[in-house]
This record gives C-alpha cells, sequence and structure tokens, in this order.
C-alpha cells in the first residue's frame, strides 16, 4: 500500500515537473484605468519617484518598508529603493527612459527574498478630455518560477495590486483638478 502511495506521489511529481517545463517563462501583467484629466497633469505622478510612492499600493502592503531615493527627481536615473523584512523584501525601480505626457519605463530590481528582474511600464494615452493609464511589468521565470505558477495565478495577485494602485492614482489626479 505504501508502495503504491509512493509512485503516485512520484508520479505526480514528475508530471508537474514536466508541465512546469514546458510552460513559456515570459510573462506580463497589465492593468489601466480612465482617469478624468489630462496626460500633463498625470505624468508627474509617474515620472517621479516620490510621487510615485504617493499612489502606489506597495506601502500600503508593507508599511515598515523603508524608502530612500536617489537621482534626480524624475525622469531618468530616478530611482527608488526599498528595504523591509516584510512583504516588499529588498529591491529599487529605476526609471530608464520617459517620453513626456506619454510613458515612463522603469527597470525593477529585487534581491530579496529572491533576485529578479522585470521590466515595468506606465503609459498614457489621450481620450478626449480623459486619459488611459496603463501599468504594466514583464519578466522572465526560472523553473521554479514556473513552477509556482502553476499552484498561484501571479497576473490575479500582482493584477489586483495594479487595479489599487491605479486607483489611487486616478482618485489623487482628479481631486487636484
Amino acid at each position: 500500500m505504501l508502495k503504491k502511495i509512493a509512485l503516485t506521489l512520484a508520479a505526480v511529481l514528475v508530471l508537474v515537473l514536466a508541465y512546469a517545463a514546458v510552460q513559456s517563462p515570459d510573462y506580463v501583467i497589465s492593468r489601466e484605468i480612465t482617469i478624468n484629466s489630462t496626460p500633463e497633469k498625470i505624468f508627474p505622478y509617474l515620472n517621479n519617484s516620490k510621487l510615485a510612492e504617493s499612489w502606489s499600493p506597495w506601502m500600503e502592503l508593507d508599511p515598515q518598508a523603508k524608502m530612500t531615493y536617489s537621482g534626480p527627481d524624475a525622469g531618468p536615473g530616478s530611482k527608488a529603493s526599498w528595504d523591509s523584512e516584510g512583504k516588499l523584501g529588498v529591491g529599487g525601480a529605476t526609471i530608464i527612459e520617459s517620453v513626456p505626457n506619454e510613458r515612463v519605463d522603469l527597470k525593477l530590481e529585487y534581491t530579496k527574498p529572491f533576485e529578479m528582474t522585470q521590466d515595468a511600464q506606465y503609459a498614457i494615452r489621450s481620450d478626449a478630455d480623459r486619459s488611459v493609464v496603463s501599468w504594466s511589468v514583464r519578466g522572465k521565470n526560472n523553473f521554479i518560477g514556473r513552477i509556482m505558477c502553476i499552484f498561484m495565478d501571479m497576473d490575479k495577485m500582482v493584477g489586483a495590486n495594479f487595479e489599487k494602485g491605479l486607483a489611487n492614482l486616478k482618485a489623487k489626479v482628479e481631486a487636484n483638478l
């Protein structure tokens, strides 16, 4: 009986590993929101690391995180770094390119709880007297990450935080009109 259980568990493990092995390592998570404002009023909140913290959902998840800033206040080279024993871990987000009132590209680098990099982007698309703001992140999962994604819906988990952050941004921008 124990032998059958062990063989069944081994077979399930092999199937999980084989399934993870054939999954694409590439992923993209993206959300968007319509804000009743112009790109010119929204862009500073995306292009300035300190202003981005004012609407970001991450500090709500881990209020004990210590934030530091380096480089210019806004635009390429502006960097926000975090250090936390809690949910955020240790890492940084550096603006690598920005096109005024259109998009901001960032490089995310995590060192704890594990090393990983991602490319993120905030984009603004004008829609008459409103703007559609999107927030996306893309990267590659290693083999362990692909196994984890079998059991956890990362799009749903991270996407929910993007939705909360974008709602915070909308409220902040529209309150300052």
